[in-house]
């Protein structure tokens, strides 16, 4: 009888040490998933981020010349612009992955934040030194994490966006003057937020 009860009690020990190395395991390598997409994010974050300033730096000075001569408006003058239509051919070939420049008050009502996005723009806002923000999110196509950066509104945004008065006439022309305006020096005014699929690490997970 003894010998059959220290044989339970050993079975009941490695069993319970099995278990908990699984657990400890499968904490790891979610862990270690999570932190894979994350660090993915923050890479087409950047990507986004260099069509930005290419465009600010390089695309822009040219258009704008151009623009003046036939008095219109480019959109592609614009670096949030630039940067979503970039990604928008991306999608095309990989419809999970996502990138919205939102905003409570933007130019193009595409960039209309809604109500989770505008959270995420107060909390910047109301924590301006905090420069990042991610969390899961349920999507058709599963779980998804998300990126988020604020975008404040520095002197280049307020040539357009101060009040529509002093805005260019071809862009009200294209926007009208209804919306995208107000803006103040150093608010955040909006967040870069970009998708990433969580499906894939984690399912080496399960």
């Amino acid at each position: 009888m003894r010998l059959l009860l220290k044989f339970n009690l050993i079975l009941i020990v490695v069993f319970a040490a099995g278990a908990a190395a699984g657990y400890f395991a499968r904490s790891f390598l979610q862990q270690s998933a999570h932190d894979q997409v994350l660090q993915q994010a923050r890479l087409m974050m950047g990507s986004a981020g260099a069509m930005r300033t290419y465009t600010t730096k390089q695309v822009g000075p040219l258009l704008q010349q151009h623009q003046t001569r036939i008095n219109t408006f480019l959109a592609q003058t614009v670096p949030a612009y630039a940067a979503t239509e970039a990604f928008n051919y991306l999608h095309a070939d990989y419809p999970d992955y996502n990138y919205k420049e939102a905003t409570p008050n933007p130019t193009n009502l595409r960039d209309r934040a809604v109500d989770w996005e505008a959270d995420i723009i107060q909390t910047f806002r109301t924590h301006p030194d905090e420069k990042e923000f991610s969390g899961e999110r349920g999507t058709p196509a599963g779980p998804s994490l998300f990126l988020a950066k604020p975008i404040v509104a520095l002197g280049p945004c307020l040539e357009c966006h101060s009040t529509w008065h002093q805005a260019p006439p071809a862009m009200i022309r294209v926007y009208g003057k209804d919306n995208g305006f107000d803006w103040k020096l150093g608010d955040a005014v909006g967040a870069q937020i970009i998708f990433v699929p969580m499906s894939v690490p984690f399912g080496y997970c399960r």
